[in-house]
C-alpha cells in the first residue's frame, strides 16, 4: 500500500501505538487543512524606494548638512522611501545632475532653474513663501568709505557664485538698471567670485573686498547667528523683491511621486514640532506651490546681462 508523503510522520507515530486522529484535508487543494492560510500570513515586503535629491552650494558644506538633515529625515517618514541627499561641489553640478538624471529633485535658484529648463524637461514644484519676494543685500567694509551703491565705483567687489541669482545676476541687474553701473568695468577690476553667500560676507569682513552682494536670508541668519561682526560689515542697500528659490523635478519622474514630493512640502505646519524644525532650517513659515511662468522673468534678465544663451 502507498500513502502520500506528507502523512508518514502520523502513520509511523501510530504504528508505535500513540493514540491518532485522521489527518484532515483541505477539500479544495487535497493537502493538509491549514497551510494555504500558513503561505498567507507570510507576505513579502517591497523594499522601500530609493529618491536623490540635491541643491545648489551656496553656504559652506557644513551648514548645508545643518539645514538638509531634518528634512531628509522627514521626506524619508512621510513619503515612505529612502530619501538620500547628494552633495554637489557646485551650482552646475546640481543643474547637470537633475538633467541628466542623476537625481530626481533638486533645491535650485532661479537662475539655475532657468538653466535646467533649457537644457532638459524640468518643472517647478513648490517654493518657500519668501521666494515669491526674494532680495539680495549689498554690503560694504565699514573701513571702505561705500555707504551707497553709488559709492563702489572704483571699489573690489565680490559676488557669490557666477550662477546664482541672489549672489550674482540680480545684484548685477539691479547695479546697471538702477545704478548704471557696469560689473565688468566700473569696479576695482573684475569683480571677484566667491562662490558661495556667507564666502562673500566673510570676504568683506576680512577686508579682501570692499563691497559684495549676497542672498538676505543668510545674511539675516548670520547676523542673528553671530557668524559675522557687523560691527565690520554694514548693509548698504537693499534690492527690490524678485522670485528666486524652487525645488525642480525632471518631468520624467513619475508624476504621482512629484505630486506627493510637493504636497510634503506643502502640509509643513508650524505648529507641528517636526515641521517647524525643517520650516526654521529653511528659513520659511511655509511652502506654496511654484508653476514655468514665475520664472519667466528671472529667464529675461538673465539674457538680458547676457549670462544665459540657448531657447527651450
Amino acid at each position: 500500500m502507498t500513502y502520500r508523503t506528507s502523512f508518514l510522520p502520523v502513520l509511523l507515530l501510530c504504528g508505535l501505538g500513540f493514540a491518532c486522529e485522521e489527518p484532515q484535508t483541505d477539500s479544495a487543494t487535497g493537502g493538509p487543512a491549514g497551510a494555504q492560510e500558513a503561505v498567507v500570513a507570510s507576505p513579502i515586503k517591497a523594499p522601500r524606494p530609493l529618491l536623490r535629491i540635491t541643491g545648489i552650494p551656496d553656504e559652506n558644506p557644513t551648514e548645508l548638512a545643518r539645514r538638509h538633515a531634518p528634512m531628509t529625515r522627514y521626506l524619508s517618514r512621510v513619503l515612505d522611501a529612502d530619501v538620500t541627499y547628494v552633495p554637489v561641489t557646485d551650482y552646475g553640478g546640481a543643474v547637470q545632475a537633475l538633467v541628466a538624471g542623476q537625481i530626481d529633485f533638486a533645491w535650485l535658484g532661479g537662475f539655475t532653474h532657468v538653466q535646467s529648463r533649457i537644457l532638459g524637461d524640468t518643472v517647478p514644484l513648490v517654493m518657500r513663501d519668501i521666494d515669491r519676494n526674494f532680495k539680495s543685500v549689498f554690503i560694504s567694509h565699514v573701513d571702505s568709505g561705500v555707504k551707497s551703491p553709488m559709492g563702489l565705483q572704483g571699489k573690489s567687489f565680490a559676488f557669490g557664485s557666477k550662477s546664482s541669482t541672489s549672489g550674482h545676476l540680480m545684484p548685477r541687474h539691479f547695479l546697471k538698471t538702477e545704478f548704471s553701473l557696469d560689473a565688468d568695468s566700473d569696479f576695482a577690476g573684475s569683480p571677484v567670485f566667491s562662490g558661495a553667500h556667507d564666502a562673500t560676507a566673510r570676504m568683506v569682513e576680512s577686508g579682501k573686498v570692499q563691497a559684495g552682494a549676497l542672498n538676505k536670508e543668510v545674511w539675516d541668519r548670520m547676523v542673528k547667528e553671530g557668524r559675522v561682526n557687523s560691527a565690520k560689515v554694514q548693509v548698504i542697500w537693499t534690492t527690490p523683491g524678485y522670485v528666486d528659490y524652487t525645488w525642480t523635478a525632471r518631468t520624467a519622474v513619475d508624476e504621482a511621486l512629484r505630486v506627493r514630493f510637493a504636497k510634503a512640502f506643502l502640509d509643513l505646519d508650524r505648529s507641528n514640532e517636526e515641521h517647524a524644525k525643517v520650516l526654521a532650517l529653511q528659513g520659511a513659515q511655509k511652502f506654496v506651490e511654484a508653476s514655468p511662468r514665475d520664472f519667466d522673468a528671472i529667464e529675461g534678465v538673465a539674457k538680458s546681462t547676457g549670462l544665459l544663451r540657448g531657447t527651450r
